[in-house]
């Protein structure tokens, strides 16, 4: 669980832009579509495949393709709703989800903050205003976030909170952003 210090205030809250997943989303919406539509055409061609002895074998290999597939869509969502970027008014906090059960969280603060570039990478990413922001610091180097809906909004708060001198920042009482 990552904890806010008590006078920490979260300021934004970055997942990966949307249309970045339209690609796998297509291919997943082939990949369910295409097997039920041979099992039911199959036979027609492959007259073997209604015979009384293979049409169950037929439907449970289907079905474990359909349980295979679901778990591989489960974990591209949960890939693209657990790596998060979150910006608090004193740090960057950069959440990778890799697996089910491999999670890397790194963390700097926004007072190291030396340089931020925002690369908008086409003609897509221009209309709909979603780019790479490449962050470099005194002690980290570079840091890229990609694929981010509202960069330039991202970009002015972390240049915002990483001039601002520690001691101005309100307090307030301790949050949880996020559990797990």
């Amino acid at each position: 669980m990552i904890q806010l210090a008590p006078n920490e205030t979260v300021r934004f809250v970055i997942r990966r832009h949307w249309f970045v997943y339209l690609g796998p989303v297509f291919v997943f919406l082939i990949l369910f579509a295409v097997p039920p539509l041979i099992v039911r055409s199959g036979p027609r061609y492959l007259p073997l495949l209604s015979h009384p002895l293979v049409s169950p074998v037929v439907k449970f290999l289907l079905a474990l393709y359909l349980l295979g597939f679901l778990a591989y869509v489960l974990l591209h969502w949960t890939k693209y709703y657990l790596d998060t970027w979150i910006i608090t008014d004193q740090r960057l906090i950069d959440i990778e989800q890799h697996g089910l059960f491999h999670r890397e969280i790194s963390e700097f603060p926004l007072e190291r903050v030396q340089n931020v570039t925002i690369e908008i990478p086409g003609f897509i990413a221009t209309v709909l205003k979603f780019g790479n922001l490449k962050i470099q610091t005194a002690s980290h180097g570079e840091f890229t976030i990609t694929e981010v809906p509202n960069c330039y909004h991202a970009k002015e708060l972390i240049l915002k909170y990483s001039r601002v001198p520690r001691q101005t920042i309100p307090h307030e009482p301790e949050k949880k952003i996020m559990a797990g």
